[in-house]
């Protein structure tokens, strides 16, 4: 089960290896087991909605209650029994979608819905190249090197034993330019499911490319709604 007090300390070491703020995270812990063939954390960016094809950890937070911190918080989602998971992994698992929130602060809304797109098309397509997306390998290369720098050796071993955790210790290296390489990935397939024409696929790579480069990280103060760390909200099943 889920200790809060450890998910609490265990963001706080891992937010001050990504440079982020803990007091800008929201952790909801969704009171059920992990269901078989779902992720088991996830990260919702500020600006991101519950849709009813999100992740079913979010689904199971349900839109009210994470709307409540829209554009107030980086918003993480976990089961509290995770069986087949080391306690070990926690760590690393935290440090990889607080990679993705990373990401967010320094690319954008319009980056994340960019790159949902290509995930989408990606599920839709069976699933196939999911780890080769480069958000996934930025994470899990950060998720690794933060292991490596934290975890005793018989700690790795566990993490790296369990086929749930396994990637997080991959390690491949991300791309150097991780939004160019998110856009190429997407100008390159056809199966966005928007109904875009091609020449309108190309305008919006290029709007997306174009409001990256301009995006400004979030002042001070914005995402931290008076929190001075940060918070666990526990979430009954259905609740």
């Amino acid at each position: 089960m889920i200790d809060p007090d450890r998910v609490s300390a265990e963001l706080v070491r891992a937010c001050e290896d990504a440079g982020l703020e803990p007091a800008a995270f929201v952790v909801f812990v969704v009171d059920a087991p992990w269901p078989l063939g779902t992720t088991p954390m996830a990260y919702l960016q500020p600006a991101g909605h519950v849709w009813p094809d999100t992740v079913v950890v979010f689904r199971a937070v349900g839109a009210v209650r994470a709307g409540r911190h829209h554009l107030a918080a980086h918003r993480l989602a976990v089961w509290n029994d995770l069986p087949g998971v080391p306690a070990a992994a926690l760590g690393p698992m935290l440090r990889h979608e607080l990679e993705h929130a990373r990401r967010w602060e320094l690319s954008g809304s319009r980056f994340f819905e960019a790159d949902d797109f290509l995930r989408a098309a990606l599920r839709r397509a069976g699933g196939h190249g999911y780890a080769t997306l480069p958000t996934e390998l930025e994470a899990n290369a950060a998720s690794a090197a933060f292991a490596a720098r934290t975890l005793a050796a018989a700690e790795l071993d566990a993490v790296r034993s369990s086929p749930e955790c396994e990637a997080l210790l991959s390690g491949h290296e991300a791309p150097a330019d991780v939004v160019e390489a998110t856009l190429a990935q997407l100008a390159g397939r056809d199966d966005w499911g928007t109904g875009m024409t091609g020449a309108e696929r190309a305008a919006y790579v290029d709007g997306v490319r174009a409001a990256c480069a301009a995006w400004e990280a979030p002042e001070d103060g914005m995402l931290t709604a008076g929190r001075t760390g940060p918070a666990i909200e526990r979430v009954p099943l259905g609740g």
